[in-house]
């Protein structure tokens, strides 16, 4: 019953601007938060989102240019390698970051724990881009992306739908641009969502863990 009055609150909450707000972060709610399609989008306070519409991407509909073709392979991938370093590019990257050092700590807890990912693309063994998130069920919330080299975070956006397109996921890209437009991401309503996610987070992933999906020595 908590379940259905709380689904039927986020149904009539505002579209485009936070549910509510928290003091701080703590991981297991957050896992709690994201079964309901809340994610955290600034911190000191807390900023708690499910917008509508909400921006997805299914594996199976990336567009890949064909110019693309040409670096899809350029970089190496590895998989939960080096979370740390890649959460903290991605705050490093980024002028004006809701990342700060609380939200990498409790994100690297959720790693620690088997519910958030990276896949990371390497060059000559330096960290170049990648992407971030947490797995729930057949759900990859993606988190942020980074890039330090022409395509990585697209080739990272590849490569994922790729990994998790025999599992039947949906990736939640959370809101619309138009850069994940253009790579196949489509908007739908939150209603539409949160039915998806009711399903598709209490189903089991496919696979034994997200590592295991690729050997990072022979990526």
């Amino acid at each position: 019953m908590e379940s259905l009055s709380l689904y039927s609150k986020l149904l009539k909450a505002p579209k485009d601007a936070p549910v509510f707000l928290s003091a701080n972060l703590e991981a297991n709610f957050i896992l709690k938060a994201y079964h309901f399609g809340l994610f955290p989008w600034t911190s000191k306070p807390v900023a708690w989102w499910c917008p509508d519409p909400r921006c997805v991407l299914y594996p199976d509909k990336i567009h890949i240019q064909k110019n693309m073709k040409k670096f899809i392979n350029l970089y190496q991938i590895r998989l939960d390698y080096d979370f740390l370093k890649l959460i903290s590019l991605c705050r490093d990257e980024r002028s004006r970051s809701w990342i700060d050092d609380e939200f990498i700590t409790i994100y690297h807890q959720l790693f620690t724990q088997g519910y958030a990912h990276s896949l990371e693309l390497y060059e000559n063994n330096e960290l170049i881009g990648g992407i971030y998130g947490l797995i729930l069920g057949k759900v990859f919330f993606g988190e942020s992306m980074v890039s330090l080299r022409k395509n990585a975070s697209k080739i990272a956006m590849i490569k994922l739908c790729a990994l998790l397109k025999p599992y039947d996921f949906i990736i939640d890209c959370q809101v619309y641009n138009r850069h994940l437009e253009f790579m196949g991401a489509q908007n739908i309503t939150r209603k539409e969502f949160l039915n998806i996610l009711q399903e598709k987070t209490h189903q089991k992933s496919g696979f034994e863990s997200f590592k295991a999906l690729i050997k990072s020595d022979e990526a």
